[in-house]
């Protein structure tokens, strides 16, 4: 499906969930806030979706092609 990755830094509480289960999609920015690396739409759309749903501040997004919001727990 092609999803894209979003990471609210208001939401963010550096849990870690992410870089540790994806560390080539999402890293640490100055702040230690988890933000979307370069080359993370190489990612499948599974990884990211397990990603999202592992964020305990609910803080990563995920939208589809089309731009609209991907409904994580449907």
């Amino acid at each position: 499906m092609g999803y894209t990755a979003k990471v609210d830094r208001e939401l963010c509480v550096s849990a870690g969930a992410c870089v540790e289960a994806a560390p080539k999609v999402f890293g640490w920015d100055d702040e230690h806030l988890a933000e979307v690396l370069p080359g993370a739409e190489d990612a499948t759309d599974d990884k990211l979706l397990e990603c999202a749903k592992a964020c305990p501040a609910t803080a990563i997004f995920l939208y589809d092609e089309d731009g609209k919001e991907v409904d994580l727990f449907a």
